[in-house]
């Protein structure tokens, strides 16, 4: 006897005999039958072209130990060569964790090496800051200097003059005066503006390496004193 032909329940497309589902639009070939659960699992990732990063930092280590030891007992070039061999370990262990920090190990090295990068740059743009004041602030001293040496010779001649009762020299002294007092101002000020561009600029390049601290608000409604007791 031939074998009946089985066809699609939605589609109607004629199915092999042992077929599940449809190849034609997917739906079950008998949609009473019980189906079981499907169970899915997930993936472990796996990363190829990768040196796992504990064992790299066990041989760095190992290496950096065994160079102290030959620098110790004078073998330098054996010394050298195994701090240059350690050095590019740890630069492998360096690139393994970033790729892999899932270690703890990694972890500790990838919040290490962004510590001290923050502290670099933060020790960079402080010493660019209090350099460029250093430098504008020993311009504005060379630049006192004259103008407080020529206030005091115009006092001694506004002295002479007054002495002398000559009005028009007077009035003239007394306005180079005014002149050189306001230059002198000037100048300290804007030394007081530049030692002040240079404090905020130290404080903002601290508070970008600065720890994250949660701070309450100040509006923050306090508990009842029934509520404390």
């Amino acid at each position: 006897m031939a074998e009946p032909v089985r066809t699609c329940p939605v589609c109607q497309l004629v199915a092999a005999q042992d077929a599940r589902f449809c190849s034609n639009c997917g739906s079950p070939m008998d949609p009473d039958a019980p189906t079981g659960s499907i169970a899915y699992s997930q993936p472990t990732q796996r990363l190829f072209g990768v040196l796992a990063p504990l064992p790299t930092f066990v041989l760095a280590a190992i290496l950096l130990l065994g160079a102290l030891i030959a620098l110790l007992s004078e073998s330098w070039v054996l010394g050298v060569m195994l701090l240059a061999f350690s050095a590019a370990l740890f630069v492998l262990f360096y690139g393994a964790a970033e790729r892999d920090p899932s270690s703890g190990v990694s972890r500790a090295a990838l919040n290490a090496g962004a510590r001290v990068s923050g502290w670099t740059r933060f020790v960079s743009g402080s010493a660019g800051a209090w350099s460029g004041a250093g430098r504008r602030l020993y311009e504005i001293r060379r630049e006192l200097g004259p103008l407080r040496r020529e206030r005091r010779e115009a006092q001694l001649a506004l002295g002479d003059a007054a002495y002398r009762q000559d009005e028009g020299t007077v009035a003239s002294l007394r306005a180079r005066i005014a002149e050189i007092d306001d230059a002198i101002s000037g100048r300290e000020r804007e030394r007081e503006e530049t030692l002040a561009r240079a404090r905020r600029r130290v404080e903002d390049e601290r508070m970008e390496v600065r720890d994250t601290e949660l701070v309450p608000p100040d509006d923050a409604p306090e508990e009842p004193a029934d509520a404390q007791r």
